[in-house]
């Protein structure tokens, strides 16, 4: 009975709370076609999606469809990235992974070109989520993560709290509790600081879950109250599944299979209104569980053919969704190609033009060099000419000068023959007699024949005298030569 009045009031509260969130899209709605700017409308149709995802998927889908095809016809990059962005989101909550994840990348692809970091860091979070639920836990990590540093350089408060949400995701998966709670903490006070009471749900969702998985089922289910009120209170309709299906989990694992029947069942009551295709299928394959514990295996099987035909009409739309999204971007990029075949084209002429006329330049450049090299040609044959003569009168000069420094090389080696030849006889004989006589002087025994050796002395010192004369004359006249 208590379930009961809990679903009672919470289904009174969508019903009151859902006017505010819709006159934010009527006051939009009605203000559209007074907007004359191309790229504002446009700005103004991706708004209306936005605030259609937590309304109605269809409406926001029908939206964001025509803010692609006009973005593209005005070459609005900003506008475009805008709406794959939303595109994404929108097969996000149809849990069409595939197709959320192509449009994501077509968004990040255009953010880079356009520099916005904001909107890179959106897409890089929005990615982080899907292979969290893909169970890609270490590349979803890795998205998370250069999200907060591209938030963190942006001083994008509440762009960090969304991506700590999705590292708490991370480390909730991986079995690293504590820190999962320290990071989920952190952004709740983060979105608390900020007032933002569409993250303070999303923050104590997660943390609920994080004490679910330890079993504290009582810490659990108080924050996963919390954030169902909160998400009543904003009218977010996918937290508002989110929160009923946590706690039919979180009875079925504490075996209250009643409870958690009542939570799955309004889980799919709330996901089936609003196309929430992600929330509906996790809700029916806990409730085909949660009857095949009670032994209700007609109930168990029923819902197991229900989540089959979901599943398989999933995988329709999504091959089918694959199939126009690759046809659009065909279409696109075609178009592209041709532009750039254009412009090629345009450019080759140019270069065409540019090459034709540089070789014109180069040809009269050459024309004047050779009218001018045929001018000069007789002077300079005749210039050739004459250095030719003089080189020759050179060589028969130097071939003059060569033969006379020949003779006058062998006539001064000669006479220093003649003059070696000369001293090595003539000198010596003189000399030789000077020394003997010396010797013969200093004998005591000779002292009478004293004056005699003297006179010999005399004579060998003149003779050495007219020798030395006649080798000093030698050398004159061979200075002369």
């Amino acid at each position: 009975m208590k379930i009961f009045a809990v679903l009672v009031l919470s289904v009174l509260g969508l019903s009151v709370t859902g006017f505010a969130q819709q006159s934010k899209i009527d006051s939009l709605l009605k203000s559209l076609p007074a907007v004359g700017d191309p790229l504002r409308r446009i700005d103004q149709l991706n708004d209306i999606a936005t605030y259609y995802t937590r309304t109605s998927v269809q409406e926001a889908e029908k939206t964001v469809r025509e803010s692609i095809l006009r973005a593209r016809e005005a070459h609005y990059k900003k506008g475009l990235a805008d709406a794959l962005k939303i595109a994404g989101v929108i097969y996000y909550i149809r849990s069409e992974y595939t197709v959320a994840i192509e449009y994501y990348y077509q968004s990040l692809k255009l953010y880079e070109e356009l520099k916005d970091f904001a909107g890179e860091a959106k897409i890089l979070h929005n990615l982080a989520l899907i292979f969290n639920l893909n169970k890609e836990y270490e590349q979803a990590y890795k998205f998370a993560r250069r999200s907060i540093e591209l938030k963190r350089k942006l001083g994008d408060s509440l762009g960090v709290a969304n991506s700590l949400l999705s590292v708490t995701d991370y480390y909730t998966h991986t079995g690293k509790y504590s820190q999962a709670l320290e990071a989920g903490q952190t952004a709740l006070e983060r979105y608390k600081g900020l007032h933002d009471e569409i993250g303070i749900s999303h923050a104590l969702l997660q943390i609920g879950e994080v004490y679910a998985r330890q079993k504290d089922f009582p810490t659990a289910t108080a924050f996963y109250k919390q954030g169902l009120q909160q998400a009543q209170r904003i009218e977010d309709y996918l937290q508002i599944a989110a929160s009923y299906k946590k706690f039919g989990e979180l009875f079925l694992a504490g075996e209250q299979y009643d409870s958690a029947c009542h939570y799955l069942r309004a889980t799919i009551a709330v996901a089936h209104r609003h196309d929430i295709r992600r929330e509906e299928v996790e809700a029916m394959r806990f409730l085909a569980t949660c009857f095949e514990k009670t032994g209700s295996l007609d109930s168990a099987l029923y819902y197991t053919r229900a989540l089959a035909a979901i599943e398989q009409e999933i995988f329709g739309r999504q091959s089918k969704e694959q199939i126009a999204t690759i046809q659009v971007i065909y279409e696109f990029e075609k178009k592209e190609q041709e532009l750039g075949f254009q412009k090629r084209i345009v450019r080759r002429q140019y270069i065409a033009i540019a090459g034709v006329s540089l070789i014109l330049i180069l040809a009269i450049m050459l024309g004047y060099k050779f009218y001018g090299l045929n001018k000069s040609n007789a002077d300079a044959k005749e210039t050739l000419l004459k250095l030719n003569r003089e080189i020759n009168q050179m060589n028969e000069n130097l071939e003059s000068m060569v033969h006379e420094r020949t003779e006058e090389i062998a006539a001064k080696n000669q006479r220093l023959l003649e003059y070696a030849f000369f001293t090595a006889h003539e000198v010596r004989g003189p000399l030789a007699r000077i020394l003997g006589l010396v010797e013969l002087a200093k004998i005591q025994e000779l002292r009478h024949e004293h004056e005699e050796i003297i006179l010999r002395l005399q004579e060998a010192a003149n003779e050495l005298d007219e020798v030395i004369r006649i080798i000093n004359r030698k050398l004159e006249s061979t200075k002369r030569i």
